[in-house]
């Protein structure tokens, strides 16, 4: 892996979108081979490695919706301190 060709991951956001993608073309590509397969055992392996791409996939996109989720409830927390108390 070149990491010169990374794009640039400076945020939490970033790096799970990005792994996301990863996950994502792992999954069509062992997808796309399992097509070409000839051998039913190889087309079924391909098809069972996909799938763990696939549950990777799901497992970043959980925990990124529950760290936007803390983020959330931890922006709301802070901005009401910063609110004007009645007089």
């Amino acid at each position: 892996m070149d990491l010169k060709k990374l794009p640039e991951l400076n945020t939490v956001e970033a790096i799970f979108e990005y792994a996301m993608n990863e996950e994502k073309d792992a999954s069509r590509f062992y997808l796309e081979a399992a097509k070409n397969a000839d051998d039913l055992e190889l087309k079924q392996f391909l098809v069972g490695l996909a799938k763990m791409e696939d549950h990777h996939y799901q497992v970043l996109k959980n925990k990124l919706d529950e760290s936007k989720a803390n983020h959330f409830c931890i922006d709301g927390i802070l901005s009401s301190f910063h609110e004007e108390l009645p007089a």
